[in-house]
């Protein structure tokens, strides 16, 4: 196997980006779902429980991407220098 110079926590810190953007996107395409179905005539209006997982999915997404950032906030581009 290959070595790398990646760290744990900075696997764990792209992970958590990844993973963030995907929840803020589900969030965008929600929004824009329920966006749709309230101009379109004879479609069901949406419930409040399907209005309900737009925020859920915004601030999931906006905390996980905080906290991968916090975990990749300790690289430093660059090798380290021998002293």
């Amino acid at each position: 196997m290959a070595k790398t110079n990646i760290k744990h926590y900075e696997l764990i810190g792209l992970f958590l980006i990844f993973v963030g953007a995907t929840w803020f996107g589900y969030g965008i395409y929600a929004t824009l779902l329920a966006a749709l179905r309230l101009l379109m005539a004879n479609v069901a209006l949406p419930t409040g429980k399907e209005l309900l997982f737009v925020p859920i999915f915004y601030g999931l997404g906006a905390v996980l991407v905080t906290l991968g950032k916090i975990e990749l906030s300790e690289m430093r581009p660059g090798k380290p220098k021998k002293a």
